[in-house]
């Protein structure tokens, strides 16, 4: 138990150190740039709706750029960031980003409906439609709480378990009451699940999901331009799949319905 306990304070250590890379901007700052990009943004939509689309642009680019900003602070990054994000590239017809940051903040704001909205209806708008393998969907619905809840929540839920089987395990040194010992048994089954499941996905990480962010990709049979194409037709902004190798300048990815491909590593934006 000493062992599990020891790998457990150095997960904790290590999840903290990875949350906590990219630039570090002050409070000022961070202040000033989602003022300034709220602003543009709103500029934006006024100027679209007068008509001046070359005015718009130019005011949603700003935005942007100010949100990205914000955004390289890891320890800012949060859900209405990037659902702002989102929509300012949807609002400047950029649907891969779009997507992307729509993504992004689902993991902070899972159960947010606006989200959600917008999500879907971007996601009505790509051009090609990939259906998942029936075993990924029923893997969804059986194991939800592990695709649904967020990490750094299961995380939380581990520790959290964790931490009341051996409460409950000392208290029983003292007190054999019966429901300690439903406690602590059915605190041992939470954080072995939960447990599970951040495992995985810290596994998973080394296959990350990721967005096709350039208006046409095409995949080819290998890491380079010089391999034959996988697919007769391009892959288009907004398609999502999941990395599995990476060469420096392609990367190699799997569509939802298992095909896969290289992509140029600029064609895509990886979402953790």
């Amino acid at each position: 138990m000493k062992k599990i306990y020891l790998l457990l304070i150095i997960f904790c250590v290590a999840s903290m150190l990875v949350h906590g890379q990219g630039d570090v901007l002050s409070e000022d700052e961070r202040s000033r740039l989602c003022q300034e990009a709220e602003q543009f943004f709103t500029e934006g939509l006024e100027l679209s709706r007068d008509g001046k689309k070359t005015e718009a642009a130019e005011a949603l680019d700003k935005a942007a750029a100010r949100y990205e900003r914000a955004a390289s602070d890891a320890s800012f990054a949060n859900g209405k960031l990037f659902y702002n994000l989102g929509n300012v590239y949807f609002m400047k017809d950029d649907l891969g980003r779009a997507i992307l940051n729509y993504r992004k903040a689902e993991r902070y704001l899972p159960f947010d409906k606006k989200l959600q909205d917008n999500m879907a209806f971007a996601r009505s708008r790509r051009v090609d439609v990939i259906e998942e393998h029936e075993q990924k969907r029923v893997m969804k619905t059986l194991f939800f709480l592990h695709y649904d809840l967020p990490l750094v929540w299961r995380e939380g839920i581990l520790l959290i378990g964790f931490a009341l089987f051996w409460a409950a395990l000392a208290a029983l040194r003292w007190h054999k009451a019966g429901w300690l010992r439903w406690v602590a048994g059915l605190s041992c089954i939470v954080a072995v699940v939960f447990g599970v499941s951040v495992w995985l996905s810290y596994r998973e990480s080394r296959q990350p999901s990721a967005v096709i962010v350039a208006k046409e990709a095409i995949a080819r049979k290998g890491g380079s331009a010089a391999y034959d194409k996988s697919f007769e037709k391009p892959l288009h902004a907004g398609t999502e799949v999941t990395l599995t190798d990476d060469n420096g300048g392609w990367v190699e990815f799997r569509l939802g319905n298992g095909e896969t491909g290289w992509l140029p590593k600029d064609d895509v934006g990886i979402v953790q």
